[in-house]
């Protein structure tokens, strides 16, 4: 099944619409930056406003998107919990805190100054 399909059936399973699941994409892409910033000493600014790191993350987030389609199927189509499968998917989404993108971060996030 295509990406866009997958999209449409989680944000229908999630109770939400368009906006709200970009805000809800939004809001776990914050999540991990703040992550990387804690863990790479990087100022949160630098990784929030880069359009290269949001684009990964976007990446990554539709293999997740893929992965949680694939395991739950049967539950995303028939419509079932939202609040479950919100639950599910945040916790799915959380294991991209486990990497970033190396070369991106040294790129775009090589701060000199201290705050």
């Amino acid at each position: 099944m295509d990406k866009t399909t997958v999209k449409i059936k989680i944000i229908a399973a999630l109770g939400m619409n368009a906006r709200q699941y970009r805000n809800f994409t939004r809001a776990l892409f914050e999540l991990w930056a703040i992550v990387i910033a804690r863990q790479q000493n990087l100022l949160l600014e630098s990784i929030t406003t880069n359009a290269s790191l949001w684009q990964w993350y976007l990446n990554e987030f539709e293999i997740t998107e893929q992965r949680f389609y694939n395991e739950n199927k049967a539950y995303v189509d028939a419509l079932l919990d939202a609040a479950i499968l919100n639950d599910v998917l945040v916790a799915m989404a959380e294991e991209i805190e486990d990497y970033y993108p190396s070369v991106l971060i040294k790129t775009y996030c090589n701060e000199t100054d201290d705050y």
